[in-house]
């Protein structure tokens, strides 16, 4: 099950900033938080990072961008030394100074997308503000890292944005994390945008409208990409029948379910388990991304 991400912030800083532990695997397992994530990837080897389960490759020297509330994981070879860092912006700080990003879409995918004078400023002034933050944050260097930090938000949202189009609903994300996580906690059930309204106080067509709003899927939507990540994991990691997989993740049918996976992934559940099957064990480090 993907995981809610509780974010707390880095004292006098809008920001919570992460460093990997060098001495322990690059493998992270799904989870999701309300705020935009920057990953700075600064040495180690190919990391595969998985959006709403959509791999990308990754190499050292990239950054990239993980917009609001999507679900992501990452894994790597655990025998590298890894060297990766990121940081999470506070959502009230950059709503307060920068009210156009609340319709960012985000394209800021590595350095293979985007070999640009701008993408390499994002780099270093990422690079700065660890090297800052290293060195021990006083009131002097709380300054610096601010300026980086801002000259930073500026080249993302003139060069790795584009503005999605002004929607007439009063964003709630309060509303929409409260219902994902019901969603991450009961997907096996059998849910319903109705009954989730019900729970927190608002009408279905309330709550798709913050979903379309916030996450750019209905609630229905939201609730098979859940499902359909965590039949992933039983496929990949169990031998369980696939009509218990179906069932253990809160698809109505085995027929709903093989129907649903194959349009998610292209291959049928079976086809899909075959092929990982047999793959080498090297290559199978993701089973671990949930």
């Amino acid at each position: 099950m993907a995981a809610f991400e509780q974010v707390e912030q880095w004292p006098t800083l809008p920001f919570k900033f992460y460093q990997n532990d060098p001495r322990k695997p690059i493998d992270f397992p799904s989870h999701w938080h309300p705020s935009i994530e920057l990953n700075f990837l600064v040495a180690g080897g190919p990391m595969t990072f998985v959006t709403d389960g959509v791999e990308r490759i990754y190499q050292p020297g990239d950054v990239w961008a993980t917009d609001r509330r999507v679900i992501h994981s990452n894994y790597g070879d655990s025998t590298l030394d890894w060297d990766q860092f990121g940081m999470i912006i506070d959502e009230d700080f950059l709503a307060a100074k920068l009210p156009s990003s609340a319709n960012w879409d985000l394209h800021l995918i590595g350095h293979q997308e985007h070999p640009s004078h701008a993408y390499r400023e994002i780099f270093q002034h990422g690079l700065a503000i660890r090297d800052l933050i290293q060195q021990g944050v006083d009131d002097y260097r709380r300054l610096e890292i601010l300026s980086h930090f801002y000259a930073l938000l500026v080249t993302l949202g003139r060069n790795f944005t584009t503005q999605r189009p002004t929607n007439h609903v009063a964003d709630n994300g309060h509303l929409v994390d409260a219902v994902m996580q019901m969603i991450h906690t009961r997907f096996a059930e059998d849910l319903h945008s109705a009954d989730l309204a019900q729970a927190v106080h608002v009408s279905t067509t309330t709550l798709n409208q913050q979903f379309q709003a916030q996450v750019h899927m209905s609630v229905h939507q939201y609730i098979r990409l859940v499902r359909l990540i965590k039949a992933r994991r039983f496929l990949l990691e169990s031998d369980f029948p696939i009509d218990y997989i179906a069932a253990t993740c809160g698809f109505g049918s085995t027929k709903s379910f093989q129907r649903n996976f194959k349009t998610w992934s292209g291959m049928a559940p079976t086809t899909y388990r075959q092929t990982v099957h047999t793959l080498p064990p090297d290559d199978l480090a993701f089973l671990h991304d949930d």
